[in-house]
């Protein structure tokens, strides 16, 4: 009698017994869905003489648009068309933008050029400045960094520099692009891409991380509304 009455009782002690789990384990899930740009925060470029801001995108055709990650409690997913995927395409491409100039003193004594932006010397100096940034990157993994190797950098100013010579408050801001060709075949999209700037003297002035492991801005990403979707 009581082995019956134990059987009969077993399956409705394992629902029980399930039902108290489950909620522990099935955390919501939390999709975010990608645009064909992916922003890259931007982050401030400063040096006893030079300031300014930097900011930009990871891109590569049109991979990214439309890449979905979904977020778990313990694991990162990524989807496209329903399709899983799990590594960079075999290029990608990161753009940074932003102006640099001579910092402004409030010391009398400073060297004329370093005494306001807009002075007859700076944008030389500014150039030169720049022309000697040195870029470094690195794949950011959960075992550290592996450096990438053929990076390519393309420097750019504006096509229109003649501001630069006048004289006026124009030449004030000189917007710069720095283009990056970062080969990426095999690696995860778990990875995350870290770019280092260095100034003419060898000392790193700024860190970029890119990726699509890294925190958007809410108005560059949409969470994707579906099962057991968390915003």
């Amino acid at each position: 009698m009581k082995t019956k009455f134990a059987l009969k009782l077993a399956p409705a002690l394992a629902s029980a017994f399930l039902l108290a789990i489950l909620p522990a384990h099935a955390a919501p899930k939390k999709k975010t869905q990608f645009d064909m740009f992916v922003p890259v925060d931007p982050q401030p470029i400063k040096t006893d003489r030079y300031c300014g801001n930097l900011a930009g995108a990871l891109s590569s055709d049109d991979f990214f648009d439309g890449l979905v990650r979904i977020d778990q409690r313990h694991r990162v997913e990524f989807r496209k068309a329903s399709q899983p995927v799990k590594e960079f395409p075999s290029k990608i491409a990161v753009a940074l933008a932003g102006d640099i100039t001579a910092c402004t003193s409030t010391d009398p004594n400073a060297p004329l050029s370093f005494v306001r932006p807009g002075n007859t010397s700076s944008p030389r100096e500014v150039r030169e400045f720049i022309n000697g940034l040195k870029f470094t990157a690195a794949w950011k993994t959960n075992y550290g960094f592996q450096p990438v190797q053929n990076l390519s950098v393309i420097k750019s100013a504006p096509a229109d520099n003649k501001a630069w010579h006048l004289g006026s408050g124009v030449n004030d801001q000189i917007p710069w692009r720095f283009a990056f060709q970062v080969p990426s075949q095999g690696v995860p999209l778990t990875n995350q891409l870290v770019i280092s700037v260095y100034a003419p003297s060898g000392a790193k002035i700024a860190t970029f991380t890119a990726g699509v492991l890294s925190r958007l801005p809410k108005h560059h990403a949409k969470t994707v509304k579906g099962e057991n979707t968390d915003e």
